[in-house]
């Protein structure tokens, strides 16, 4: 049975909800509809609600390349590299960006060894479902955060972890041990050798493969401890491995960042290359966050948020 999405003030709370689904997430309308239930006639007609209403507006601009995308981004952001994609079909969502990341690792040419570690999200997710990483042979990946008690599968490290081993011969250090222990715990934690001598391969990192977070506030999943935490990281646009920054890249931290058991900031900014990878413009902000954070060295994302991004440094 079809219901009609709850409206308020006009209709405008359902009228923006929808719009951000279509033109941010690139949900198809019938992606939308059933996701909140409706029909797509319904979806279309609270779509041209919103351009009748100025919630959404549309420009059109002469296209820019997306090489042209990729050296403005480097230079706006001091990155070592940008990898701008050209805009992705309707739908596709992070899956644009599975190529150009897997060849950006193939890229690093890392040897036996080596440590790369890997973080969690939805983009990093899609990348190692595949199964198409490069030869890894004799380096060793390891999460670069603890673990999280949740049945989403795009935030369970140690399993993102082992496919990317598996499906790269790399070896594996598995970090069995909750990302956000008590501090008790945590103390017990990192005192025995086993956890050690995990922790201690983040301060050894030839390179990252991590997902850049949205702002907490607009994620559409995040684990449960980023969601009963909003009320510390309202100043945050995004995090890269749990750690959380604001627009200008200064740490945004919540209660228990001092006995986090994930790479920290300094680990990462020590590293060879951390690859950050990020698609969605709801993610504009979060990228420019990161990459003054010195969280990041190279970017691969798609022409829309590049432009999104731009944006945000323009305002």
């Amino acid at each position: 049975m079809l219901h009609e999405v709850p409206q308020d003030d006009g209709g405008h709370a359902s009228l923006l909800a929808v719009a951000r689904l279509y033109y941010e997430d690139d949900l198809s309308q019938q992606q939308i509809a059933d996701r909140l239930g409706v029909s797509r006639s319904t979806v279309s007609r609270l779509l041209q609600l919103a351009r009748e209403q100025g919630i959404v507006h549309i420009e059109i601009r002469p296209p820019t390349s997306a090489s042209q995308l990729s050296s403005w981004l480097q230079g706006a952001l001091k990155l070592r590299k940008a990898v701008v994609v050209p805009p992705p079909p309707r739908g596709s969502g992070p899956a644009i960006l599975v190529g150009p990341a897997l060849a950006e690792v193939a890229a690093l040419s890392l040897n036996s060894g080596d440590t790369l570690a890997i973080s969690s999200g939805a983009t990093v997710w899609e990348i190692v479902r595949g199964r198409r990483f490069p030869p890894l042979r004799g380096v060793r990946i390891v999460p670069a955060l603890g673990g999280f008690d949740e049945v989403d599968v795009r935030f369970q490290t140690n399993e993102i972890a082992r496919r990317v081993a598996d499906a790269s011969g790399a070896e594996v250090s598995f970090l069995h041990a909750p990302a956000l222990p008590s501090p008790a715990l945590y103390a017990s934690l990192i005192e025995d050798p086993g956890i050690a001598a995990r922790l201690s391969l983040w301060n050894e990192l030839t390179a990252a493969l991590v997902g850049i977070g949205a702002p907490p506030r607009e994620r559409e999943a995040a684990p449960g401890h980023i969601l009963s935490a909003l009320g510390e990281l309202g100043d945050a646009v995004g995090d890269v491995a749990g750690r959380h920054f604001d627009l200008s890249g200064a740490p945004v931290n919540r209660r228990e960042e001092d006995h986090m058991l994930g790479v920290t900031r300094d680990q990462l900014r020590a590293a060879g290359t951390v690859i950050g990878v990020a698609a969605g413009t709801v993610k504009a902000a979060s990228i420019v966050g990161a990459a003054r954070a010195g969280l990041i060295d190279v970017l691969v994302t798609d022409a829309p948020t590049a432009s999104a991004a731009l944006e945000v440094l323009s305002a």
